[in-house]
């Protein structure tokens, strides 16, 4: 699911349920009786994940080149936005976030903050792949 600056995901603060929004449309929801600890988040994460046979090559992700700040190049989410408790909308700076990869040789991953325009806050993540563990 792409989310847009017109999507969220918020806490009802009367029922402690996460909702996830489209627009004006509730599209879906965590409800807070099935998890114990989703009253609030102090982390907050975006990415990906590949997958593999150890005897295999690394798989690429996305399509296979690194963060560039060119959207076709890698995986990108756009437009985060968190919500405070007072429930105001707004982007990480980048001074608030941490970029991690298990193997900087195969995958990277960039926050770029907020960009302006239709995508607001980039991260963009992704990799060739290849022979991770050398």
């Amino acid at each position: 699911m792409l989310l847009t600056k017109s999507d969220t995901c918020f806490q009802d603060p009367s029922t402690k349920n996460w909702w996830v929004k489209s627009g004006i449309t509730n599209i879906g929801y965590f409800p807070a009786p099935l998890f114990k600890n989703l009253d609030s988040a102090y982390i907050i994460g975006w990415g990906g994940r590949t997958k593999v046979d150890i005897s295999h090559s690394s798989p690429a992700m996305g399509s296979g080149h690194f963060p560039d700040k060119i959207s076709n190049h890698a995986c990108y989410f756009r437009s985060m936005l968190i919500q405070d408790s007072s429930r105001n909308d707004f982007a990480p700076k980048i001074d608030q976030t941490v970029s991690f990869t298990d193997n900087s040789k195969c995958y990277g991953v960039d926050y770029y903050g907020d960009q302006g325009g239709d995508f607001g806050s980039v991260v963009q993540f992704g990799g060739p792949g290849g022979d991770c563990e050398n």
